[in-house]
């Protein structure tokens, strides 16, 4: 089992590799909440066979997953830190920047969207985010939700029906600029107030 996900690896490709619909060019990838960075490692290596050359970036809460990350990923190690995906300021912008729905309350999923937008993405660049279903749960559908909540998508996509993966994007240049962040963003690499559970 890889990052959570007991399927094999034909269904892990064929319910990931959709993520990379939204990826057009060349550019770093930052993976929010990149758990064993195993995620990054495949989608660099699909987009590759595709002509697209992706650098791998992460960050994850957890310090024993970070490390692992850097392990499975050595010549990127300095790509990889520890951090809360909420409050956490990188040190610079990212082409592409992706993130799971669930990697904070659904309450807060639009302001979190907005923090994402202002804080990580580049101009120009594309902020992707993803929802992972089964097939007795359907993926929350993030095209609808970012939709409802103002945004205007530069596209949408899914896998399996009912959808067992759902991403939607927005283009930094496309999607409603007017998002405010709140409270004082933690630098990457900050201590934490907690650490990973046992």
């Amino acid at each position: 089992m890889q990052s959570g996900f007991g399927g094999g690896p034909e269904r892990w490709r064929n319910e990931r590799e959709v993520i990379l619909e939204a990826v057009d060019s060349d550019g770093d990838f930052l993976d929010i909440g990149c758990a064993n960075g195993h995620l990054l490692e495949c989608l660099c290596q699909w987009a590759q066979t595709k002509g697209i050359a992706l650098t791998p970036f992460g960050i994850d809460y957890g310090p024993r997953l970070v490390e692992l990350a850097r392990q499975r990923l050595p010549q990127h190690a300095n790509n990889f830190w520890v951090a809360d995906a909420w409050d956490s300021q990188p040190p610079r912008r990212f082409r592409y920047v992706y993130s799971l729905y669930d990697n904070v309350p659904q309450v807060l999923l639009g302001e979190f969207v907005g923090r994402l937008a202002a804080r990580c993405v580049e101009p120009g660049g594309t902020l992707i985010i993803g929802a992972y279903g089964s097939r007795r749960e359907p993926a929350f559908d993030v095209g609808r939700f970012l939709r409802d909540s103002g945004y205007r998508l530069a596209g949408s996509a899914s896998v399996g029906q009912p959808p067992v993966t759902c991403i939607a994007w927005v283009s930094l240049e496309v999607g409603r600029s007017e998002q405010t962040t709140h409270g004082p963003a933690r630098p990457f690499g900050a201590p934490l107030a907690s650490t990973e559970a046992e």
